[in-house]
């Protein structure tokens, strides 16, 4: 059983990244287009915002799009963009709640 899961797993990775390189080959880095697309909502929603959006936070809501999507209509594409958003989002999070709860440590030990 642990073969199979794994073997499912290093194929859904190949297919993830294999769908990134083609998504960054036609649109240019996830990453540096999400902080991008996160600047021009900040200023679109800027009196329904305080601070600006985190770029992870914009990849959150183009997973949820596409979730939406595909519960009108099945497209198996819809699943596979959801799940990579998700994912990225993941990535960019991760170092930016980790440094978060460093320096809250450090403020905190301080007191």
């Amino acid at each position: 059983m642990r073969i199979i899961k794994r073997m499912a797993k290093d194929n859904l990775n190949k297919r993830l990244a294999d769908l990134e390189k083609s998504r960054e080959l036609n649109y240019g880095s996830f990453n540096s287009n999400m902080k991008k697309i996160a600047k021009v909502w900040s200023v679109i929603l800027n009196k329904e915002l305080t601070t600006g959006i985190p770029a992870y936070k914009v990849a959150l809501c183009y997973a949820a799009a596409k979730i939406i999507r595909a519960s009108n209509n099945y497209k198996e594409d819809s699943y596979l963009d959801a799940f990579s958003y998700l994912v990225q989002a993941n990535e960019m999070q991760k170092p930016f709640t980790e440094n978060w709860l460093e320096g809250h440590k450090k403020w905190k030990s301080k007191k």
